[in-house]
């Protein structure tokens, strides 16, 4: 049941980003996919799960499909776009985080009891959550942008599935590590820890390898001067 519900969740995450790319307000709407990833990681990234009988957290493909956003807005929009959805990004992490600790300290009314207990159970625990998330994704985001631009300008634009591909694995190696340090060190038992963390890096390169082809649909940008850059079609 696990795998099916990894797969759905891949498949939704993936057409949540195409179609946000693909309806008009391209920028705004992927820079709208990267903030819901974030949130649901903030959210649910600390629940644990098995799959092919191994453990891990819920939030790999949010990740990953947030790095393929990253692909495309870089793809069309040069270095500008990628730096920021890292500031984007940071500024969404910590506003959501700081809101949701402030909701659960109203006093709720005894009328919700049962909801204020949830919410409080949920979202207190998820703050370690959230400050992983938040530092693995300043990180391994700054590492995934420079790396990525810094490839597509040596192969000249080309080898694109290669290069979305090969950056990924040692961002997501970065994020991974981070991520999984400080969220479940002390949580889950250190010798689980390697388990769940290779897991989580599995996950999230073969997500990114059967969903690169997708940017071969992106539109091409040309750089013009140092920062603006124009769209032409493939």
């Amino acid at each position: 049941m696990n795998e099916f519900l990894l797969f759905l969740t891949g498949v939704l995450s993936t057409l949540f980003v195409y179609i946000a790319w693909r309806t008009g307000a391209e920028e705004r709407l992927c820079y709208t996919t990267i903030a819901v990833f974030l949130i649901l990681i903030a959210s649910v990234g600390g629940k644990l799960v098995e799959l092919l009988g191994h453990e891990t957290n819920v939030g790999n493909i949010y990740y990953a499909a947030l790095f393929l956003a990253t692909y495309f807005i870089i793809e069309r929009f040069g270095k500008r776009g990628g730096v920021r959805t890292l500031v984007i990004g940071a500024v969404i992490a910590v506003f959501f985080s700081a809101l949701v600790q402030i909701a659960i300290l109203y006093e709720g009314a005894e009328s919700s009891a049962p909801l204020n207990a949830a919410l409080t159970t949920v979202f207190a625990s998820s703050l370690r959550v959230a400050f992983a998330s938040l530092i693995a994704f300043l990180v391994s985001q700054s590492v995934n942008i420079f790396l990525y631009i810094y490839m597509k300008e040596r192969a000249h634009g080309r080898y694109l599935w290669l290069r979305a591909n090969a950056t990924n694995l040692f961002a997501q190696i970065v994020d991974s590590t981070i991520f999984f340090l400080i969220a479940f060190w002390g949580v889950v038992a250190p010798e689980n820890m390697f388990d769940i963390l290779l897991t989580g890096i599995a996950i999230k390169v073969v997500y990114m390898m059967l969903a690169a082809p997708l940017l071969y649909l992106n539109k091409e940008e040309r750089e013009i001067g140092k920062d603006y850059a124009a769209i032409t079609l493939r």
